[in-house]
């Protein structure tokens, strides 16, 4: 039995993936790092489906003693993690001369060190059993730099750069490495200001935006991947 550790699994695509996952005969592990939503999810989940198959905990991303934890009772409870799915992120945008250290740093700590201690205590695991699949989310602003959107763009392109990287340090050790990049997807990811900011530059009318429900699929895609594919990088926007 396969088992997926999912970052940020209490809302919005983690939780859709932990979900897709569990539907998909994984065993599925996940944390938050704010306790009510956790308590939320494992009521939910608990209707659905055995104790056995799945784990929700409270964890910080950005703390390495805290993923260790994760890890740990993780294997405790699985014995290994065949998928990790480095989901966990956030978002600030400002203009370029309005930087706000603080928020800036925060969102460093999260969305860039936070995938790379996470990655490190999985990995330790996944050489042991020499295979595994890393999957992370990054963003179509991983790939392409948006105005009042700079600073997002940079923790998403390390995203990118990371993961190549990665990708070519662990394949001799059986590790899948991908990302997925989406363009915007229906969920609550921005606060009412820069919701705000976007209404202008849409004339107040809301985009075709993406579902979390199809993120689920290419999530299930990617991580039911047969041994002998390896899905690398892949791209997914709203249409029209």
């Amino acid at each position: 039995m396969k088992t997926a550790l999912i970052s940020g699994g209490s809302e919005g695509i983690g939780k859709g993936a932990v979900i897709q996952l569990l539907n998909d005969g994984f065993n599925v592990s996940t944390f938050s790092r704010d306790k009510s939503k956790c308590t939320a999810l494992f009521n939910e989940l608990k209707k659905k489906y055995p104790n056995d198959k799945f784990l929700v905990l409270e964890a910080d991303v950005t703390d390495e003693n805290s993923m260790k934890k994760v890890v740990d009772q993780t294997i405790k409870k699985f014995k290994n993690i065949d998928v990790l799915f480095n989901n966990a992120g956030i978002g600030y945008f400002a203009d370029c001369d309005k930087l706000d250290l603080e928020k800036f740093q925060k969102m460093i700590q999260v969305n860039i060190i936070g995938v790379a201690l996470l990655t490190k205590m999985v990995v330790l695991q996944m050489k042991k059993q020499r295979s595994g699949l890393i999957l992370n989310i990054a963003s179509i602003s991983g790939r392409v730099a948006f105005a009042n959107g700079e600073f997002y763009s940079a923790t998403k392109f390390a995203v990118m750069g990371y993961s190549e990287g990665i990708r070519n340090e662990l394949k001799d050790f059986g590790i899948k490495v991908a990302t997925l990049c989406p363009g915007m997807i229906r969920t609550n990811f921005f606060d009412a200001k820069e919701l705000e900011r976007r209404m202008k530059i849409w004339k107040g009318k809301m985009p075709a935006m993406l579902e979390v429900e199809d993120i689920n699929k290419i999530i299930s895609l990617i991580c039911n991947q047969p041994k002998h594919c390896d899905i690398r990088d892949i791209i997914v926007m709203p249409f029209g």
